[in-house]
């Protein structure tokens, strides 16, 4: 049950990261124009597309977790047994899953003091992007933490078989 609703917000967050890329590609085009035949470039699209495109990398991260398609170098797996293979993969998932807590860890002290002092980006805008930023990266962490326990306990009944 759990898991599913998890694949459900995974999927959400990946179809987010996708559209707020499309939406940058609009944003720069838009600046390109705006810039360079009218003359008048903006003061908020770099900012902005900052913002987005490092909250789609961060929001992809979960969905890349979940289907387990990181860059993989497989020279010496691929001589493994099968047996063998289930076993390194919670190896691989318990070492994950301490990277993430501790990750998780970490960017919660740094997304509450960016909270605390309304940290800003000190642009001619100013705007709270790193509250943002932060915010959303320590959120993603302990999300990753939770999908790394759940692959970790999966990957633990798949070595009975």
């Amino acid at each position: 049950m759990l898991e599913e609703k998890l694949k459900t917000i995974v999927n959400a967050m990946g179809a987010i990261a996708c559209v707020f890329f499309v939406v940058v590609v609009v944003m720069i085009a838009f600046e390109v124009i705006a810039r360079y035949v009218f003359d008048a470039p903006t003061i908020w699209s770099h900012e902005l597309s900052v913002l987005l495109c490092a909250t789609a990398f961060l929001l992809g991260g979960p969905y890349v977790h979940q289907h387990r398609s990181h860059i993989v170098i497989s020279v010496a797996s691929d001589h493994f047994s099968p047996r063998w293979k289930r076993r390194v993969q919670v190896l691989l998932s318990l070492l994950a899953l301490i990277f993430f807590l501790l990750l998780s860890i970490a960017t919660f002290w740094q997304a509450r003091d960016a909270i605390t002092f309304m940290e800003t980006s000190g642009t001619a805008l100013n705007w709270p992007i790193p509250v943002i930023l932060k915010s959303t990266f320590a959120f993603v962490a302990a999300f990753l933490a939770l999908q790394s326990l759940l692959q970790l306990v999966g990957d633990f009944r798949s070595l009975k078989q």
